[in-house]
């Protein structure tokens, strides 16, 4: 698979997650279904914080998102123990925008790269690019899922 092949991807599962994002009724965002532990804007701030951590702390460089961001975020956090006002959904949007970018630009030739630290049995940048392809397909499939419970 190319360099350009992997972008594509990218670029088509971060349209429809955008495009996801768009069709969202604010009203809808914090709410909690039965039978989920977050939110919907939980689930777009992770998406944006897997991508952030995966791909600049793996080629250290500084993250790109505020650090609210990753101690709002994480994998394990919840919105009940958010101290802090989370983002809105315009600025979570434009993040989701311009992180497309960023990323691309940030790994560009370096898809071979080693991982500091292996990530289930990932070792390389470009591994860990389509583990989180498949991360954020399937949040957007759990944000897909909290709207329609709570629609």
């Amino acid at each position: 698979m190319s360099e350009e092949q992997v972008f594509e991807q990218f670029r088509m599962w971060r349209r429809w997650t955008i495009e996801l994002v768009e069709s969202l009724d604010d009203r809808l965002l914090d709410g909690i279904p039965e039978g989920f532990s977050n939110n919907i804007r939980w689930n777009i701030g992770h998406i944006l914080v897997g991508w952030d951590h995966a791909v600049f702390a793996n080629l250290q460089k500084e993250r790109h998102l505020p650090p609210r961001y990753h101690s709002m975020f994480p994998s394990g956090s919840m919105p009940s123990f958010w101290v802090e006002t989370p983002p809105l959904l315009i600025e979570l949007r434009h993040s989701l925008y311009k992180q497309q970018d960023d990323v691309i630009d940030a790994i560009r030739g370096r898809l071979e790269e080693r991982l500091i630290e292996p990530f289930f049995h990932m070792n390389t940048i470009g591994e860990i690019i389509l583990f989180q392809l498949s991360h954020e397909a399937f949040h957007a499939g759990v944000i897909t899922s909290i709207r329609r419970c709570l629609a």
